[in-house]
């Protein structure tokens, strides 16, 4: 990923719901949890973070959110047309996740950072990634890449 981001503009399998990002995500991983399986239909979901103020042009008028449980309270959102993964939101929405698949230019993110919820895959993963079990520690993990992702923003400034 080069030091300069060039936005991005996003979008479900039919392009029906739309986004731009207009900065670094903040994080990227690779879920393995049985709820991110029954939402992408894969074996896993390779989600981009960002936070609420780098996305815009949001374009979600066919988008139907879901929580599948709660905790966390993080809001799926399928396409109407394509009822395929558009976006999610987590943090009351301050928070953004996208599938990386809906994003056109994937060499331009972050690499992925970790497996969470690794004693839920359906594969084995072949990479050096941390695999991080269960729920307490995929949450432990998540929140501290997070911050660190903050963090990293914030210091270049």
């Amino acid at each position: 990923m080069s030091s300069e981001f060039i936005p991005q503009e996003g979008s479900c399998s039919c392009s029906s719901n739309t986004y731009t990002i207009n900065n670094k995500p903040i994080g990227r991983f690779i879920c393995h949890c049985t709820i991110c399986q029954e939402f992408t239909g894969q074996a896993y979901n390779d989600v981009t973070i960002l936070l609420k103020s780098d996305v815009s042009a949001l374009n979600l008028i066919r988008t139907k959110f879901r929580r599948w449980k709660l905790p966390p309270n993080i809001s799926r959102g399928l396409c109407t047309r394509c009822n395929k993964p558009s976006i999610e939101t987590a943090v009351g929405g301050n928070l953004i996740l996208i599938p990386t698949t809906n994003l056109p230019n994937v060499a331009a993110l972050p690499e992925p950072s970790m497996h969470l919820f690794y004693n839920r895959r359906v594969q084995d993963m072949d990479d050096d990634l941390p695999k991080c079990n269960g729920f307490l520690q995929s949450q432990v993990m998540t929140v501290k890449a997070l911050a660190q992702g903050m963090y990293k923003r914030i210091s270049k400034r």
